[in-house]
């Protein structure tokens, strides 16, 4: 999402040259640097400092870091003794449409933590 890393010096050094591109390969997050690159914004923020996009930018959906939901029920049902499930990386509608999913499966106990939420492990 082009937060953190060596990709902030690589955007920094080559986002403002229109004989360049950005290739997006995995989803942006909303108000993140890579969304507002994809969203084509005129001007974004790198460092602190504003930097005129000028580069193309492209975005190809083919890889992903995150398992599918389908793959996540599947892995959750491979769990002996599941007690628990907790949702903690996603965008709030997609972890409540998931949460709901996850009841509908048999799943009874899942939680949508906040930040601050505290559990105790047994």
């Amino acid at each position: 999402m082009c937060e953190f890393g060596r990709i902030l010096h690589h955007l920094k050094n080559n986002i403002e040259e229109e004989k360049n591109s950005v290739l997006l390969v995995g989803y942006q997050a909303e108000h993140t640097l890579g969304r507002k690159i994809q969203d084509k914004n005129p001007i974004v923020n790198i460092f602190g400092e504003p930097y005129n996009l000028r580069a193309d930018v492209f975005k190809i959906d083919a890889f992903s870091a995150h398992a599918d939901r389908s793959d996540l029920i599947d892995y959750i049902g491979r769990i002996k003794k599941l007690k628990k499930v907790f949702l903690v990386h996603h965008e709030e509608e997609q972890g409540d449409q998931f949460k709901e999913i996850l009841e509908e499966n048999g799943y009874k106990d899942v939680e949508l933590p906040k930040p601050g939420d505290v559990y105790e492990a047994t």
